[in-house]
């Protein structure tokens, strides 16, 4: 067959190609890349595996076809897809600033259609960038096949028209992707459940009139008082929960494990605080307020009263190898803030600070704005995300990963008793340590107090709950839990 280029031979090239990139192409690496992931689960093998059937494909067509003597018929058919997805991607990348919970990588599903069964891979699995991967390794493998195949049969172009501007255009758009996904991946972490550290228990071990395995505190003493009707409605933090819930088993008579339910919650601080603002629990028990649950409130009309009723310390964590024991709070802003970024400009190792934060609303989130930063912004938070049952992406504020090079905040009872963790230091501040005495004295810096609150008036049984809870009896409970009691004991 002659290879001298005819007009009529062009177009038939370009359609045979462009029929074999937009069809055929996608077919095969799907199908490769689904029998391969049967053996393998890593998807970037399997996408580099897929393309060693795509490779000499690419080389087959170079050597099977009339191939044009022009760069452009010759390879455009192959190189407009791979723009296409290129610029499509870093589009979508921008607009989105790389989140991938943004509806605009659904409609990725329909732009990139011909790899329709990846791209459902892509969503279920929770790896996007598989929507990417696929095209573009499917047509740079075809295309290089296909060059290499021609210059191995003496086949090379004889006008190379356009291809560095075309060519030039691929390269700007990978890099620009690259420094996309850099950026992404800078702000996003990938959870271990087996370093993770987030503030979550097992309300099971805790819940009130269980007979087997409950972890709730008794009383040393008869209670003072008891409540067999119109039982509060109470709900709170996660750290705080040992603490109302052993008073419930105290306290609340006629109730059993399955009655007490509606009675007593664990929704953690936001939730909470919404659900006391709504009518659906009487008194909570939380840290402070933020300003957007206090302004909520506001819109219903309603007054926050806060009662302190424990004393805690708001602590910064690491890993117990991390040879830096204290910071200042001039450093603690200055590393949240962005100011500071490796350890070693705080005594610590030659190593980037790895610093997570809590969600917003959240105690901790709240505590840290209020107590810690004050008026200096924060950085903006590291990020996870995790596929959901039924296909697509969620994207959360990251929880806390107990590496080396890790830094984060909690509260002290959460950190040290909830989810005690031998590998977990509890960092000093100002050269003073969280100890329970130098939380009842004030010396450490960011002691704190837990509250009681109410958005209406209490009924009689709240009050009366609330009164116990501030007199020697409560407060000894409190202290046998973990916390710090603000009143005396005995």
């Amino acid at each position: 067959m002659s290879n001298q280029e005819k007009p009529v031979s062009n177009k038939r090239y370009i359609i045979e190609t462009l029929l074999l990139t937009l069809i055929g192409l996608p077919v095969l690496i799907q199908a490769a890349s689904i029998a391969i992931s049967i053996l393998i689960p890593n998807f970037l093998i399997v996408i580099a595996l897929a393309s060693l059937v795509i490779f000499p494909t690419g080389f087959w067509w170079a050597r099977k076809k009339n191939l044009p003597t022009n760069f452009l018929p010759r390879y455009l058919p192959v190189l407009a897809p791979l723009i296409y997805c290129l610029l499509t991607w870093a589009i979508v990348m921008a607009i989105s600033k790389g989140d991938f919970t943004h509806l605009l990588f659904g409609d990725l599903m329909i732009l990139f259609i011909p790899f329709m069964a990846t791209n459902i891979i892509a969503f279920f699995s929770g790896s996007l960038w598989i929507l990417f991967l696929t095209p573009v390794v499917c047509y740079i493998s075809f295309a290089s096949g296909l060059a290499i195949g021609a210059k191995k049969s003496g086949r090379v172009t004889t006008i190379i028209r356009g291809r560095l501007p075309v060519l030039s255009l691929c390269g700007v758009l990978l890099v620009i992707i690259a420094f996309q996904g850099y950026q992404r991946e800078t702000h996003l972490v990938t959870e271990n459940r087996e370093i993770t550290i987030n503030e979550t228990i097992s309300l099971w071990d805790y819940a009130p009139f269980k007979t087997e395995d409950n972890r709730l505190t008794p009383l040393s003493l008869p209670a003072t008082i008891t409540i067999d009707n119109d039982w509060p409605r109470i709900d709170g933090a996660t750290a705080a929960y040992p603490v109302y819930a052993s008073a419930v088993q105290a306290l609340y008579k006629g109730l059993d494990e399955s009655s007490v339910a509606p009675y007593i919650s664990s929704s953690r601080t936001p939730e909470a605080y919404k659900a006391l603002i709504a009518g659906e629990t009487d008194l909570i028990f939380v840290a402070q307020p933020s300003e957007q649950q206090k302004k909520l409130a506001a819109e219903n009309g309603l007054t926050l009263t806060m009662i302190p009723f424990a004393r805690e310390a708001f602590v910064f964590i690491a890993h117990k190898d991390n040879p830096v024991k204290n910071l200042s709070v001039e450093q603690i802003r200055d590393i949240y803030s962005g100011q500071i970024t490796n350890w070693q400009a705080v005594g610590g190792k030659n190593t980037n600070i790895i610093p997570y934060q809590r969600p917003e609303g959240s105690g901790s989130q709240t505590t840290m704005l209020a107590k810690v930063m004050q008026d200096t912004a924060m950085r903006k938070p590291l990020e996870s995300e995790m596929a959901q049952g039924m296909g697509g992406i969620i994207r959360r504020v990251a929880n806390y990963q107990n590496t080396t090079n890790a830094l984060g905040y909690s509260f002290r009872y959460y950190a040290s008793q909830m989810n005690h963790n031998d590998r977990l230091q509890l960092l000093s501040v100002n050269g003073i340590a969280p100890t329970a005495e130098n939380i009842r004295n004030g010396s450490y810096p960011f002691s704190v107090n837990v509250y009681m609150v109410t958005a209406r008036q209490p009924t009689a049984n709240t009050q009366k709950l609330m009164d116990w809870f501030l007199s020697s009896q409560g407060q000894k409970l409190i202290e046998d839990v973990g916390y710090v009691p603000i009143g005396a004991t005995h």
